[in-house]
């Protein structure tokens, strides 16, 4: 059951805005975000750019218009564990970089959980809005 459909249109909005922003930054400094995956140690990493950007623009407004939400929020999860995973490496730092990362990495972990939430609901079994 779904308490306030208002605060779920709301709560996805948020949550897809992170995604839609992030990669409409990575289409301006697309060189920079070449580079900065290339140094991360990724294959191909123009490549990696134009799938992450696709992913984080398109998932991202899709997730906001509420478009294939469910499916939409899986793959923008999955997509997020793996850009933790490969960028958060705080085990392999210290001090102050290490806990930067691990910020970055928990942060990361939390919009997961928000994004695996978003997945579970099914938005016909919310009530009409009137």
């Amino acid at each position: 059951m779904i308490i306030s459909p208002f605060a779920y249109r709301i709560g996805r909005i948020l949550l897809a805005s992170l995604f839609v922003i992030s990669g409409i930054f990575k289409i301006i400094g697309f060189a920079g975000t070449v580079g900065y995956f290339g140094s991360l140690g990724l294959p191909v990493p123009t490549l990696v750019a134009i799938v992450t950007i696709l992913v984080e623009v398109g998932g991202g407004l899709l997730l906001m218009f509420g478009r294939g939400v469910r499916p939409v929020s899986l793959l923008i999860a999955l997509f997020t564990v793996g850009a933790t995973l490969s960028a958060h490496h705080f085990w392999n730092m210290e001090g102050a970089m290490a806990q930067a990362q691990l910020t970055h990495f928990l942060k990361n972990i939390s919009i997961i959980g928000g994004l695996l939430l978003v997945s579970s609901i099914d938005p016909e079994a919310m009530p009409e809005q009137r």
